[in-house]
Parts: structure tokens; C-alpha cells; sequence
């Protein structure tokens, strides 16, 4: 029995069965998450995205058309200046034929020629002050005009004569001489000597013989004569005065220079009454705050009041007269 009992088999304990519903059930849960998910982000591309496209695409349109108007305005523009151009290009094209035949004969370019020197003559006195180089000018503009042999330009032909008369008449002057001198005092300026000041000293008075005084008299008028010294009222004469004080003698150098220069600017822009203010002011501040005594001051005074003697005759004559007459004719004739 023992042994048939050892013979049977004994089943051997059976295996727990995996959950694999479980785990199946999870990744079709996850993938079904993961395909909605899916969807819905596919859905909203779709939705935002046309919605996103089509405003692009008009925002872009509508630039495009922005530009093309501009294009255009500017099209239209370019036409206008073309067409601009093409009338100035015609207009022009007429004055060379109108000036053409007007100077076939050479009347209208001789008479242009003498306006043209008379400006010149007019432009070098006025400015340059040179009365040679107007006077040769209005010379030429005169024989020019003689040679056309037209009694309509007599009244111009007259008064330039009298131009020429009265330039001829005027003593000449040499402003670019003057200028230089101008200069130069500015130079002598730095070197002048400044005038000592006097002190004011007082001449003491005697005293005068007292008798014997008793003691509080005498001391009174001691402090009656200490009081009176310490108070002294001088008289001194008001002049005009530099930009600085005189003691400081750099700076009334300095003003004192810049005066001159500015009198020479008003002499070289033909301003003879400024060149006068400056050239007195100067002479005034030469004679207060310099030694009169000293033979550089006194030169330098005489230079001063000789130019202020030349500022007078820097009165140009107008000779204008002329050129008006020639363009009035011009005009007319034209």
C-alpha cells in the first residue's frame, strides 16, 4: 500500500494567472486618450488656422493695394513733371529763337553788353571802391553804345558822360591805405605808455600862531582836526569810459584795438559814419588813459584825427542814373 500510494501522482500546484484584461485595457484607454486628444488639436488647427491664413492673406491684399496706388500717384506724377519739363523745353527752345532773331542785327546784344558794363561800373565803385576800373567800364559802355548810332540811347549816352564827370571829380581816395593804417594803430596801441595818475597831495597848512590856550581848548581842536582828515571830497571830470577799468591795462589795450578794427570793418562795408564814431571814441580814449606827454601818443592822436579828417570824403557819387535808363529802354523796346 505504501508503495502504490508513493506510486500516484500528486498535482503539482497550478500557476496564477496573469491579469492581461488589466493591462489591455489600459493601452486601449491611453491610445483612445491619445486619438481624441489628437482630434481635437487637429480640429483646432483647422478652425484657427483658416481663420489666421485668411486674414494674412487680406492683410497682404490689401498692402499690395496700398502700393499700388502709390505706384500709380507716383506714375502720375512723373507724367505731370514730364509734361512740365516738355513746356519748359518748348518755352525755351521759343526765347532761342526770339533771341536769335533779335540778334541778327547785333543791336539787342550790344545794348546788353553796355547794361552788362554799366552793372560792372556800378558793382566796383560801390563795393571795391575802385574808381579807375568804373571809369573804364562806364567808357566802354559809352563807346558801345556810340556805335550803334541809335537816337533813342542819346539820354543814356548822356548821363553816363555826366557819371564820368563826376567820378573824375572825386578825389580819390585810398580805403585799402587807410585800412592798413588802421592796422598799424592797432599794433602801436599795445606799446603806448598809460598816463601816470597824479596823487592828489595836499599842501599843508600852516599853522597858524596860537597864543597860549588852556588845555580841554587845545584838545579840542586836536580832534576837531583828526575828524576834518579822515573825509576829502575831490572834484574829478566824468569822461567816457572803456569797457574796463584804465588800471587794468591789458584789457583797455585790448578795447582800445578792437575800436580801431572795428572803424577799419566800417571802412572796408563803406560805412563812414560808423568809422567816424569809432575813430573819435578811440582819439578820446587815447587822450584820457595815455601820456599826452609822449611822442608815440601824440603820433598816434594825429594819425587819428587825419583819418577822421578822410572819412569825409568817402561820399561816392551814385551813378546808377544810367543803367536805369538803358533797362527802361530795354523794356520798352522789347
Amino acid at each position: 500500500m505504501a508503495d502504490e500510494t508513493d506510486k500516484i501522482p500528486v498535482p503539482a500546484p497550478s500557476a496564477r494567472p496573469r491579469p492581461t484584461r488589466s493591462v489591455t485595457g489600459g493601452l486601449a484607454l491611453l491610445l483612445s486618450l491619445v486619438a481624441l486628444i489628437g482630434v481635437v488639436y487637429l480640429w483646432y488647427l483647422m478652425s484657427y488656422k483658416s481663420d489666421v491664413v485668411g486674414i494674412d492673406v487680406a492683410h497682404r491684399l490689401q498692402t499690395q493695394g496700398q502700393r499700388l496706388a502709390r505706384i500709380d500717384t507716383e506714375l502720375q506724377a512723373l507724367k505731370q513733371e514730364r509734361q512740365a519739363d516738355q513746356r519748359l523745353l518748348r518755352t525755351v527752345e521759343r526765347r532761342e529763337e526770339s533771341l536769335a532773331n533779335r540778334h541778327q542785327g547785333g543791336h539787342h546784344f550790344e545794348v546788353r553788353a553796355a547794361e552788362d558794363l554799366l552793372l560792372i561800373a556800378n558793382d566796383q565803385l560801390r563795393f571795391e571802391h575802385d574808381v579807375p576800373l568804373a571809369l573804364l567800364a562806364l567808357h566802354q559802355a559809352e563807346r558801345t553804345l556810340r556805335r550803334q548810332a541809335d537816337p533813342r540811347l542819346l539820354p543814356v549816352r548822356t548821363a553816363i558822360l555826366q557819371e564820368i564827370l563826376r567820378l573824375k571829380a572825386v578825389r580819390s581816395t585810398h580805403t585799402s591805405t587807410m585800412a592798413l593804417e588802421l592796422v598799424a594803430l592797432a599794433h602801436s596801441v599795445q606799446t603806448l605808455p598809460l598816463a601816470v595818475p597824479r596823487p592828489l597831495t595836499r599842501k599843508p597848512a600852516q599853522a597858524p600862531q596860537r597864543v597860549a590856550e588852556p588845555f580841554w581848548r587845545r584838545a579840542v581842536h586836536g580832534i576837531w582836526q583828526d575828524f576834518t582828515t579822515l573825509i576829502r571830497i575831490h572834484k574829478i571830470p566824468i569822461h567816457e569810459q572803456a569797457l574796463l577799468a584804465p588800471k587794468r591795462a591789458y584789457f583797455l589795450r585790448q578795447n582800445l584795438a578792437l575800436r580801431l578794427y572795428a572803424a577799419q570793418l566800417a571802412l572796408l562795408e563803406h560805412h563812414p559814419a560808423v568809422m567816424r564814431a569809432d575813430l573819435a571814441a578811440s582819439a578820446a580814449w587815447v587822450t584820457q588813459y595815455f601820456d599826452g606827454h609822449s611822442r608815440s601818443v601824440q603820433t598816434v592822436l594825429a594819425h587819428l584825427h587825419e583819418l577822421q579828417a578822410k572819412t569825409a570824403k568817402l561820399a561816392w557819387p551814385d551813378i546808377s542814373h544810367s543803367l536805369h535808363l538803358l533797362r527802361a529802354l530795354a523794356r520798352t523796346g522789347s
